[in-house]
């Protein structure tokens, strides 16, 4: 997690999951990023590189690599697990005063190898800059985690729509669910009869 101490995490249904980049999700006010991990638990090889203007881009042995954009005062986010609520500071340009837009560029590989326990460790770069708000770009999505963050099964898409959809009924509610026919099927019925 990258956040600001009174940020709040971005709130993520599953159509926001499917609809994301599978690599880093942001919440509305830009003050905290969650990046997804294929590590479950343990150490990740993270370095940070903080530019004064935009990092020269390089994406050659990356497997995803996706830029978005946080509000931070020069003194930085903190930087970790909220499980463990183990951070480090991560500082930026500027003082504690100084809030404005900067720019991660966040790279990540090995996700798919996590379990191989003679691959190097799961390795992320993040890249910082000052620069104004702007929309996120996908420069480079290419393992299986995030593909699969991206395109859950859709059988589990569909549990987890029904369970959302069932959340929200008034209680006593009762949610039944019917076979649909097709259009065409049912106007070469109407026309048989």
């Amino acid at each position: 997690m990258l956040l600001d101490t009174d940020a709040e995490a971005p709130f993520e249904d599953i159509d926001a999951r499917r609809a994301g980049s599978g690599l880093v999700s942001v919440n509305a006010e830009g003050t905290y990023a969650s990046v997804k991990t294929g590590t479950p638990d343990g150490e990740l090889d993270v370095t940070f590189d903080v530019h004064p203007a935009e990092a020269p881009a390089d994406f050659g042995d990356w497997d995803e690599v996706v830029e978005v954009s946080l509000y931070f005062s020069g003194a930085g986010p903190l930087a970790g697990d909220p499980v463990s609520d183990d951070y480090v500071t991560v500082p930026l340009l500027g003082g504690e005063d100084d809030y404005q837009w900067w720019r991660f560029r966040i790279h990540a590989r090995g996700r798919d190898t996590v379990h191989d326990p003679s691959a190097p460790p799961e390795q992320h770069l993040v890249q910082v800059w000052p620069a104004p708000r702007a929309p996120e770009i996908r420069h480079k999505l290419t393992d299986q985690t995030g593909h699969r963050r991206r395109n859950p099964d859709p059988d589990y898409y569909a549990r987890v729509k029904a369970a959302e959809a069932a959340a929200f009924l008034p209680e006593g509610t009762t949610y039944a669910s019917q076979p649909v026919t097709s259009l065409a099927a049912k106007l070469e019925e109407d026309q048989q009869h």
